[in-house]
């Protein structure tokens, strides 16, 4: 054989390593690896879910009928997740720590146990219907946990509410709320007891002013329209 055979010998004689062997290695590696990682991570942690408690006590029933629309919330507190802050420029959310529903049906459904508890309503419905004379609305602006210092924290509500005219939406009370009251823990669930406290302080004024006005567009609407009792027309 030529050294020109030689050599093409050589090159056309390429080594086969068996693939078993190698394939077993690569399985062996990824399990490894997996459990390795399964070991860093660990458990995730429980979510825990909290709730605005609004007063339990009902007084008496009263004549009026009003309806509590569902309240909007603004982008950024539009989620279950808790809110808080460390500085007035940055945002943050508990991940495993959250409301029971989104800010906007948590604070409405606060107002509506605190109206129906006042007394002063007859009923408080989430519907228009005929009978009621206005209809209160609103936004929340902001839901969360200012952290002003270690030892320092607050809950903060922002609240926009307005009360319209149920038959010409003309806006006949609007009242913007900017509440914080400190958290005797530093929990999220100290934060929920705070929050309660501050929407207590905004009930307290927004109760007897939607009634007054409840009761008011009430009787106008009993002057402009006369009841079946009033007896049939003469006629001509």
């Amino acid at each position: 054989m030529t050294a020109r055979g030689q050599i093409t010998a050589r090159v056309a004689a390429p080594v086969v390593t068996p693939v078993a062997p190698v394939v077993g290695r690569v399985v062996a590696l990824v399990a490894a690896l997996s459990l390795a990682v399964a070991a860093c991570v660990g458990k995730l942690p429980d979510t825990h879910y909290y709730q605005l408690t609004a007063p339990e006590s009902k007084a008496g029933s009263g004549d009026n009928l009003l309806v509590l629309d569902t309240l909007t919330t603004d982008a950024a507190y539009d989620d279950d997740r808790i809110v808080y802050r460390t500085t007035p420029f940055r945002l943050d959310y508990y991940q495993y720590q959250r409301w029971s529903s989104t800010p906007g049906l948590m604070v409405g459904n606060y107002l509506e146990q605190a109206l129906e508890t006042s007394g002063k309503f007859r009923a408080v419905m989430r519907e228009l219907t005929p009978d009621a004379p206005v209809v209160l609305a609103g936004r929340v602006v902001a839901l969360e946990e200012v952290d002003r210092s270690k030892t320092l924290w607050v809950g903060r509500i922002v609240l926009e509410l307005i009360l319209t005219d149920a038959t010409t939406g003309e806006a006949l009370w609007t009242r913007h709320f900017d509440e914080t009251e400190p958290l005797r823990r530093q929990t999220p669930e100290g934060l929920a007891a705070a929050l309660s406290i501050a929407m207590s302080r905004i009930a307290a004024q927004t109760v007897p002013a939607v009634a007054e006005i409840a009761e008011r567009q009430t009787r106008l609407r009993g002057d402009h329209h006369p009841t079946a009792d009033a007896g049939p027309r003469a006629t001509r």
